[in-house]
């Protein structure tokens, strides 16, 4: 593109100022390329996926990898895609509610081609209890425990967590109202649209996270 632009800027030198700024963005758009990543959704713990051209603003690729489980039953779900590097907070949380209902996730950011393909784990979390407590409160889609109860914090999970609104996961919607003990990692939700990945947005409306109280009277594990 450059050398026929320069050519077509001599034979009208009058045109020249006007012509030569569009030539060089035509010869920087002709050799830039955008990034690429694997892009892939699953209900297992790992997927892959074609590598696809990202957006101009998608700068990082992303893993999300996620198990929530609910009295007995796992659910599993692992995203791979595109993502604005503002969206992309990595790193791994947990958090844990009444009844021994679970949230384990782990998200992972790069910004070469490709740099998202593989897995990555599930973080575990220690049951042995770290001295604080939490209230806890669930209620996620057709599950409802309505009482508060007070739950023994255990392993890293040394906040208390507050939250409510709309988790998506691809076609799946989940409600979700809920408090107790979490990591560190779980802090950075705030009450705007959260985005994990392409198609697993969250919507909280409310979401507080804070220091763990010591527990008193030697409160012993959930």
């Amino acid at each position: 593109m450059l050398p026929r632009c320069s050519a077509h800027c001599s034979k009208h030198p009058g045109t020249m100022w006007v012509a030569l700024p569009l030539c060089l963005l035509s010869a920087l758009l002709a050799t830039g390329s955008t990034l690429q990543c694997e892009v892939c959704a699953s209900r297992e713990q790992l997927c892959s996926g074609p590598l696809q051209p990202c957006a101009l603003s998608e700068a990082t690729c992303v893993t999300v990898v996620a198990e929530m489980r609910l009295e007995g039953s796992s659910f599993s779900y692992t995203a791979k895609s595109c993502l604005e590097p503002k969206n992309c907070e990595p790193g791994h949380f947990s958090l844990t509610y009444a009844h021994n209902v679970t949230v384990r996730a782990n998200i992972a950011c790069c910004d070469t081609d490709g740099c998202n393909a593989g897995a990555i784990p599930v973080p575990t979390v220690s049951s042995v209890p770290n001295g604080r407590q939490c209230q806890s409160f669930l209620r996620v889609g057709p599950y409802n425990w309505n009482e508060k109860d007070v739950l023994a914090c255990t392993g890293a999970e040394d906040h208390c967590v507050e939250d409510y609104g709309v988790l998506t996961l691809g076609d799946i919607k989940l409600r979700m109202i809920a408090a107790g003990c979490g990591s560190p990692g779980a802090c950075v939700k705030r009450a705007l649209v959260k985005k994990y990945a392409k198609g697993v947005p969250e919507i909280p409306r409310q979401a507080k996270c804070y220091p763990a109280p010591r527990a008193g009277g030697g409160i012993g594990e959930p």
